[in-house]
């Protein structure tokens, strides 16, 4: 303000150009159609129109009079992993932390929540400049304080897909200040299909079963042929089970002996490990004191860290 009103005494054609380029920008910050479209498909309500502007306005954009999406995004960020984990955990109470992790990924990892953002037509609708950290860096009075300027930093490259992603968790940021956060993730993020299945990795699933029903003080597992067809063809179908005593913990098939045992044997770990629970209540939902003094958590079991 101060140097505004100092050229204001000497040059009354900079005050008039400076405030054609305020009316510029605050006409850069009207809310289109496309993103009330948006906000509509979306299901979106919030406190004031333009904090779902805000939230798809990126750092990296400077031609507008509002706060970058930033602080919404780095709240979102933490909402939604919160979220998301509560649910894995309680639907899989036996999950081991890496297969989690991955999950979580699947769920809400940058690639995810781009395509996510692109489906709806987040990218119709972000505001951004195709620039990369490094400047933003190098332009800001806090680097050029704290950094030498001849010193190298590793920066990503600024992209659409980051911007999308990024944007979906600043409207998550958003709608958690309206206390909203949590249906939009269930609708939107937790509604869409990631194979909890294919997390689990397993080189020797004979050798992590043997540990686990030992761990458990149960009988050794031992693989069974159950049927087969066509042994002597060239396209030879085998069916193995793997039991502890009578009960089967899981069952494969493949064109060979081995490859059968070797997916009976991985089954019965997903059998165990990746097992659901159907009913169950979030702890998060319950807000009620009626509620809370009802509610009973999910119990969760026995499980490893190492798979």
């Amino acid at each position: 303000m101060t140097f505004l009103t100092h050229f204001n005494k000497n040059n009354r054609n900079y005050v008039k150009t400076s405030r054609n380029k305020n009316n510029n920008d605050n006409e850069e910050d009207t809310i289109s159609p496309q993103l009330y479209a948006l906000a509509a498909r979306l299901n979106i309500r919030v406190s004031h129109p333009k904090l779902l502007l805000q939230a798809v306005t990126h750092k990296t954009y400077d031609n507008t009079t509002l706060p970058s999406s930033e602080g919404f995004r780095v709240l979102g960020n933490h909402a939604l992993g919160l979220y998301v984990t509560e649910y894995l955990h309680i639907k899989y109470p036996l999950i081991p932390l890496p297969c989690l992790q991955k999950a979580l990924t699947g769920y809400c990892g940058h690639v995810s929540l781009a395509a996510f953002g692109q489906e709806v037509g987040l990218q119709h609708v972000v505001r951004w400049h195709p620039i990369t950290d490094e400047y933003l860096y190098k332009h800001s009075k806090i680097y050029s304080n704290m950094v030498p300027e001849d010193k190298p930093v590793k920066i990503k490259q600024v992209t659409i897909s980051n911007v999308i992603a990024e944007s979906v968790q600043s409207i998550i940021g958003i709608l958690y200040k309206d206390n909203a956060t949590q249906k939009f993730i269930h609708d939107h993020i937790l509604s869409r299909e990631v194979k909890i299945q294919d997390t689990m990795h397993l080189e020797d699933p004979q050798k992590e079963l043997f540990a686990l029903m030992r761990r458990k003080e149960r009988a050794q597992p031992i693989a069974r042929l159950k049927g087969e067809s066509g042994a002597l063809s060239s396209n030879p179908v085998f069916v193995v089970g793997i039991y502890s005593d009578i009960d089967q913990l899981g069952e494969g098939y493949g064109s060979s002996k081995k490859m059968a045992e070797f997916r009976a044997f991985r089954d019965a770990l997903h059998q165990y490990y990746l097992k659901e629970v159907k009913d169950f209540t979030l702890p998060s939902s319950v807000n009620s004191p009626e509620a809370q003094a009802n509610f009973k958590p999910t119990e969760i079991g026995d499980t490893t860290p190492k798979l």
